[in-house]
């Protein structure tokens, strides 16, 4: 900006064509698009005391920090806004509800799975009322022991026995191999016998 306190012509049309080059720099062109600002340059080109030229490059500073500045936030909220959403797809990837897995023997997600006429052809139930087994038991002695279940085990056996999955579609859903599924379903069914036989026997007792 200093390149144009050079000119000592007080013809301002004449000034502009001299450094015609310079005023189509897109900032400077943009700085001289505020009629404030171009009144600075005319007051510098009529009389162009120390003062004037202060002012007009004092403002030139000011609305070039503003342009830079702005430029430096849109790129680091663009750049931010990106991380970000790559952080939540890869979240969302990781932690896929259980409709959205994918199930290893039918390579779909079970919710296409659900939506099929495979599902229905299984003789699976579409509209489950409730995905609490304990409320589908009709034994009271079942229900008491089902109680005494870990909440995971409980979830377990809701997805076997509620929602039909087997051990390997229940592992893609808990992040788990089919391998420590299988022994914790089995260890919550010897859990479950182990309670109906102390039931029975303490019955067996009181009679």
């Amino acid at each position: 900006m200093k390149d144009l306190f050079s000119s000592s012509s007080t013809n301002v049309e004449n000034y502009l064509n001299k450094f015609e080059k310079h005023l189509q720099n897109p900032v400077i062109k943009s700085f001289l698009e505020i009629p404030d600002n171009m009144d600075l340059l005319v007051e510098v080109i009529e009389n162009p005391t120390n003062l004037s030229k202060k002012k007009l490059d004092d403002t030139f500073r000011e609305y070039y920090f503003t342009i830079r500045f702005t430029n430096y936030l849109s790129q680091t909220i663009y750049f931010n806004a990106i991380n970000y959403d790559k952080k939540v797809n890869l979240y969302l990837e990781r932690n896929k509800s259980i409709l959205d897995c994918q199930l290893k023997d039918r390579y779909v997600p079970l919710l296409d799975y659900l939506a099929s006429k495979e599902w229905q052809e299984e003789g699976q139930e579409v509209y489950i009322t409730s995905s609490n087994i304990a409320d589908h038991l009709t034994s009271y002695s079942l229900y008491k022991a089902i109680q005494f279940l870990t909440e995971n085990q409980r979830q377990l056996l809701n997805l076997t026995y509620i929602y039909g999955l087997n051990d390997s579609e229940i592992a893609v859903y808990l992040n788990k191999s089919q391998q420590a599924v299988s022994r914790s379903h089995k260890k919550a069914l010897k859990k479950l016998k182990n309670s109906l036989k102390t039931d029975r026997e303490g019955r067996g007792r009181n009679e």
